[in-house]
């Protein structure tokens, strides 16, 4: 069962170390192995405004910077008074580009692979794969930026070792057709943001079964919904088994949504999870890709809240 695999993985997380620097090839139906439509990376313009294509820009060049070692650059893109909000770094520039600094040293050679971004108003959302040393598999984030004036104002950071894909789908590729990571103009922001927020209230913090299927066949209806939740198998029977489940184990299971990041078709929900399972608190960072007012694809990456943190702020 999917359930059991992901009660010992949460077990196994929380007395362990944090990492440090974020919900099948069996089960795939025809449609999922089916060649997409094609469509050129630069078929679709950018519908990010100015500002958001500069943020992401500034985002962007961040992760370039600390693949090339160029420490200095957090000097000129982050604003002095970083609020930090990842437990294993202080508030402060200084405090963030120590911590870089640190997992440099460690792992000279590491790399960062931005998979995705996510652009709006002052927030950027990046997906990335991390790799520190060759051969290793990584560890997958997902980090929230809050960008004043065309510096990083904010951080947030989620975090989860990356595991082979075994009866799920692996946690970067898209899959969707047409198979572009970038947010394209076929949902609205507030569309995104409308089904993403949807989901959560109907679908993951609905403790009743029937209520809960008449929100599946709502918000993903016919659709394949490919899962990046690894050991959860695609569609909505899988995603309804694991919410059951998680329910009858912790009745007062629940995912309370803080803050949504949506571009197009793209949309990122950070959430603080309680009792999800044995982890009495973690924070979640889900993507989601939304197409006709319903959910077609998600990603996730789950940690578990530590017991002390070196900054007074709230993962989420």
């Amino acid at each position: 069962m999917p359930t059991r695999t992901y009660r010992a993985r949460i077990r196994s997380r929380v007395v362990v170390p944090l990492i440090l620097s974020a919900t099948m090839i069996a089960a795939l139906s025809p449609a999922v192995t089916a060649a997409p439509t094609h469509h050129p990376q630069g078929a679709f313009e950018s519908i990010a405004s100015p500002k958001e294509r500069a943020n992401r820009a500034v985002v962007l060049g961040f992760y370039s910077a600390l693949n090339r070692g160029d420490l200095g650059h957090l000097d000129r893109v982050v604003r002095p008074d970083l609020v930090q909000h990842y437990p294993a770094i202080a508030n402060g520039r200084a405090a963030f580009r120590e911590y870089h600094a640190g997992l440099r040293n460690q792992n000279p050679d590491l790399r960062f692979t931005v998979k995705r971004t996510i652009a709006q108003n002052d927030l950027v959302v990046a997906h990335s794969h991390f790799v520190g040393k060759a051969g290793d598999a990584g560890v997958a984030k997902i980090n929230l930026f809050r960008l004043d004036k065309g510096r990083i104002a904010e951080h947030w950071e989620v975090n989860e070792a990356v595991r082979p894909a075994g009866t799920g789908n692996d946690m970067f590729s898209t899959l969707s057709s047409p198979r572009i990571s970038k947010s394209l103009p076929f949902a609205t922001d507030a569309e995104s943001e409308h089904v993403a927020r949807a989901a959560f209230a109907e679908i993951v913090n609905q403790p009743d079964d029937e209520l809960r299927l008449q929100a599946l066949d709502r918000y993903i209806g016919d659709n394949t919904y490919y899962q990046h939740f690894p050991n959860v198998p695609n569609g909505t029977g899988a995603l309804q088994q694991f919410i059951h489940d998680a329910f009858a184990a912790r009745p007062d299971y629940r995912a309370n949504v803080k803050t949504v990041v949506a571009e197009g078709d793209l949309v990122a929900v950070f959430v603080h999870l309680e009792n999800l399972f044995d982890m009495d608190n973690g924070v979640g960072a889900d993507l989601y890709r939304v197409r006709d007012g319903k959910l077609l694809e998600h990603w996730v990456v789950i940690e578990p809240t530590p017991p002390t943190s070196a900054n007074p702020n709230t993962m989420y």
